[in-house]
C-alpha cells in the first residue's frame, strides 16, 4: 500500500502537537490523530523550566507562550520551618508558569493551521506491519463515523502519553508509581516570594507551588505510596501534613480552595527509556520516558526530544528511504538518553531526598549557603546544565556536606552521618544505573 503521509503522529498532546507544529512548515506531510481536541485539564505540565523555554524558542515556537496569561518564573524559594532561601535561575534565563490546557490549544492551533497537517479525530487501535515486521501505519476508529480506517506512512510517531497503548510493542519499559500529586488552584494568593516556584520542606512530605496565571497559583501536594488515596486518607493527610505548614499569606486562598473541593489527584510515574528499535516507528514524550514531576522537568525533556528527533528527520532528503529512517531513529534514541539523563535522575533522586529528613535538611543548608554550588545545582534543575558529572558531583557534595555538618556539631552524630551517605547511595545508584554509563560520566568530567 502506498503511504498517504510522510509521518503519522499518534497523540496530539504536548509532544505530538509540538513536533507537528515544528515539522509541518518544513513541507512534511503529517497525519495527526487524537480522540479528543478539546482543552484538557491537567495538574502537571504547567511549569516550563528555563531549558524548556529555551528549546521552544529554538524551535521557533516561543510566541506560543503569549496570549495565555503565562507568568515568568525567576527561580526557586525553599522554605523550612521559619527559614527560607531563594535561588535565582542563571541570568538571563527564566521559566514560565501557565495553564497546560491553554498552552496545548495554542500549540495544536499552530500545527493545524498548516495545510500539510491533516487533523484526524479518532482512537488509534493498532500499528500496521508488513511481511518484514516493519511498521507501515496505524488502524484507528473514526470518532465521527465509528468506522475502522487505516493510515499509511513510512514513519509513525507514538506520543500517546502516560497510558500509551503501544508501549509493549516499542519498548521494554517498566512503569512504577512513585507517589500521587494532589492538585489545587489557589486564587488571589500571596506567595512568600513572587515570581518564584516554592518548595515547602517543613512537613513529612514535600509540596510545591508556582504561578500559572496573573491571579492563580498551582499547589501540588505529594501523597506517598503507590495506592490511589481514598478521600478519608487524603483529607487526613492534608490536615496533618500540609495545612499546618501553609504560610500565613496563603492560608485564606488555600482554605477557599479546599471548601470548593477542587482537588484533583494524579499518579506520578517513573519509567526509564528502554526502547525496542523497530523499523517505521519511534516513541516520543511520556509514552517513552517519565520522571517524578517534583522538579518540573517533564516539558524540558519533551521539547528536548523534539529538537533531537526533528534534527535527525530534517537531515533526510525525503521519507522514501526506510533504512535511513531506521538509522535516524537509532541516533535519536542514543542522543536523547544523554540529553535527558540529568532530568530523569534529578527528579526521582530529589523526591527520594525530600522523603528523608537527614538528606532534606542537608539539601536546604547546602543551598542556603549559595555560591557556585547552588548556581550549578539550579542550572541542572533548570535543564540548562546537561553535564552528567556535574549532577553526580553535586549530589554527593550534598551528602558529604550533610555528614560533615552532623559530625562537626557532635561526634556522637557519626551514625547519622554514616546513614546520610548510605541513604544517598541507595537513592542514586539504581537511577544512575538506568540512565548513565561510567564512560559517559568520566567523558563529561573532561568536557567541563
Amino acid at each position: 500500500m502506498e503511504p498517504n503521509f510522510d509521518i503519522c503522529i499518534i497523540g496530539a498532546g504536548m509532544a505530538g502537537a509540538t513536533i507537528a507544529a515544528y515539522l509541518a512548515p518544513k513541507g512534511i506531510n503529517i497525519a495527526l490523530i487524537d480522540h479528543c481536541y478539546k482543552e484538557k485539564k491537567r495538574i502537571v505540565g504547567e511549569l516550563l523550566q528555563p531549558g524548556a523555554v529555551l528549546s521552544l524558542e529554538q524551535l521557533g515556537l516561543g510566541h506560543l507562550l503569549h496570549g495565555i496569561d503565562a507568568q515568568p518564573v525567576e527561580g526557586y524559594a525553599l522554605l523550612q520551618g521559619n527559614e527560607q532561601t531563594t535561588i535565582p535561575y542563571p541570568t538571563p534565563n527564566h521559566g514560565m508558569g501557565l495553564h497546560n490546557g491553554r498552552f496545548l490549544q495554542q500549540i495544536r492551533a499552530a500545527a493545524l493551521q498548516n495545510s500539510s497537517v491533516t487533523k484526524i479525530q479518532g482512537k488509534a487501535l493498532s500499528l500496521l506491519e508488513n511481511d518484514q515486521n516493519e511498521i507501515i501505519g496505524v488502524n484507528y476508529r473514526d470518532s465521527v463515523s465509528n468506522e475502522i480506517k487505516s493510515i499509511y506512512a513510512p514513519l509513525t510517531i507514538t506520543s500517546d502519553g502516560f497510558f500509551s497503548n503501544f508501549r509493549e510493542l516499542l519498548s521494554n519499559n517498566e512503569k512504577t508509581v512513585t507517589s500521587y500529586f494532589i492538585g489545587l488552584i489557589l486564587k488571589d494568593c500571596e506567595t512568600p516570594v513572587p515570581k518564584h516556584g516554592h518548595v515547602f520542606l517543613s512537613g513529612p512530605t514535600p509540596f510545591i507551588c508556582y504561578p500559572i496565571s496573573s491571579n492563580e497559583v498551582r499547589l501540588l501536594i505529594d501523597f506517598p505510596g503507590d495506592q490511589f488515596p481514598r478521600k478519608a486518607f487524603l483529607q487526613a493527610h492534608l490536615e496533618t501534613n500540609v495545612t499546618p505548614y501553609i504560610p500565613e499569606g496563603m492560608q485564606t486562598s488555600y482554605r477557599h480552595a479546599l471548601q470548593e473541593d477542587r482537588l484533583k489527584v494524579m499518579p506520578n510515574h517513573y519509567m526509564a527509556a528502554k526502547p525496542k528499535i523497530r523499523k517505521g516507528a519511534v516513541m516520543l514524550g511520556d509514552a517513552l520516558n517519565m520522571r517524578h514531576p517534583l522538579t518540573g522537568g517533564g516539558l524540558t525533556a519533551v521539547f528536548s526530544d523534539i529538537e533531537i528527533l526533528s534534527a535527525h528527520l530534517l537531515a533526510m532528503p525525503d521519507f522514501n528511504n526506510t533504512d535511513l529512517i531506521y538509522q535516524k531513529i537509532e541516533a535519536y534514541y542514543r542522543d536523547r538518553q544523554y540529553a535527558n539523563a540529568n532530568l530523569n535522575i534529578l527528579a526521582n533522586a530529589l523526591y527520594g531526598v525530600m522523603s528523608n529528613d537527614l538528606l532534606k535538611n542537608a539539601v536546604f543548608k547546602y543551598l542556603q549557603r549559595g555560591g557556585v554550588n547552588a548556581k550549578e545545582s539550579i542550572a541542572i534543575l533548570a535543564g540548562l546544565n546537561k553535564n552528567h558529572f556535574s549532577l553526580m558531583k553535586q549530589f554527593f557534595f550534598v551528602a558529604l556536606f550533610g555528614a560533615y555538618t552532623l559530625v562537626r556539631e557532635n561526634i556522637s552524630n557519626l551514625p547519622k552521618a554514616t546513614k546520610i551517605l548510605s541513604d544517598a547511595l541507595t537513592i542514586i545508584k539504581p537511577l544512575a544505573k538506568n540512565e548513565l554509563s561510567l564512560v559517559g560520566i568520566f567523558s563529561d568530567y573532561f568536557k567541563r
